[in-house]
């Protein structure tokens, strides 16, 4: 199972959205043009999600991907949105239920790819505060390694030099573990502080989903987001729109309805508990 995090995806239906100017034709088959309709297809399925998660105010990072991996609304749990980074009730939450612990737990091979500068797995380490994503403390809780960016199984988030390549190694990665995860931060980053780099990096993305496709992966592809902002560059903020759920291939056939952001963890578990009998 290959779960590739897509930080600050969204839906739009405005015509000056990228999603809807760029050419994306992997990125659009995938989901059905961008739709905001749920769909089904031979190896393929897909669902819209709520991002806002019940709570007024605008979906933040650290509750949106806390939400994903552990199947527990945290904005509700909180009462408010929170974000970058998880605080101390959402690392207990991680701690406890997040995706990647359960599956430590379950003596599932589970791998982290993305590598990180050595300088900031430093800085990290030094800090007496949370720097990580809720995705990266999650892998660090479970016992997984941060890795660095030289490490020789260690992926860039996005940047690739060649992103059908990189899309080529991370179907390997997730052929060779039960549950392989990458956290790709760009499209947030540069729609909050690059916006003239962001169409580069949906770009990038697209070539990286063409390249895991043409790998003829076992693995089932799963791509989803934490909430919206790239998809409307003309401001610096998040945006309430709802995030696509992309299922590509064997256990797309197995996947319910699903509305909320707080759907997908227990369906994971639930495709991988007949992996934890086999062990």
């Amino acid at each position: 199972m290959a779960l590739l995090f897509v930080d600050g995806l969204g839906l739009s239906q405005d015509p000056r959205s990228p999603l809807k100017r760029l050419k994306l034709p992997v990125l659009q088959a995938l989901s059905g043009g961008f739709s905001w309709q749920a769909f089904n297809q031979p190896q393929l399925a897909y669902r819209v999600l709520d991002a806002g998660l019940g709570v007024e105010g605008l979906p933040q990072s650290g509750t949106g991907q806390t939400t994903l991996l552990t199947g527990h609304n945290a904005a509700q749990m909180l009462g408010h949105h929170q974000g970058p980074h998880p605080l101390s009730k959402l690392q207990t939450l991680l701690r406890q239920e997040s995706l990647q612990v359960w599956a430590a737990q379950r003596g599932l091979w589970v791998w982290h790819a993305n590598g990180y500068r050595q300088e900031y797995l430093e800085k990290v380490q030094k800090s007496r505060r949370n720097l990580l994503s809720a995705f990266a403390f999650a892998a660090r809780v479970a016992g997984l390694k941060l890795l660095p960016l030289e490490h020789p199984l260690a992926l860039p988030p996005a940047f690739w030099p060649e992103p059908q390549a990189a899309g080529r190694r991370f179907a390997r990665l997730a052929e060779a573990h039960h549950l392989t995860i990458l956290e790709n931060w760009a499209l947030d980053y540069a729609a909050h502080r690059q916006p003239e780099s962001l169409e580069a990096r949906i770009l990038e993305l697209e070539g990286f989903l063409q390249g895991f496709l043409e790998a003829r992966s076992r693995a089932t592809l799963i791509l989803t987001a934490d909430h919206g902002n790239a998809e409307e560059p003309w401001h610096p903020q998040h945006t309430q729109n709802p995030v696509p759920l992309i299922v590509c291939g064997p256990l797309a056939p197995l996947l319910p309805q699903m509305c909320s952001l707080a759907d997908l963890a227990p369906w994971i578990r639930a495709c991988l508990g007949p992996e934890v009998k086999k062990l």
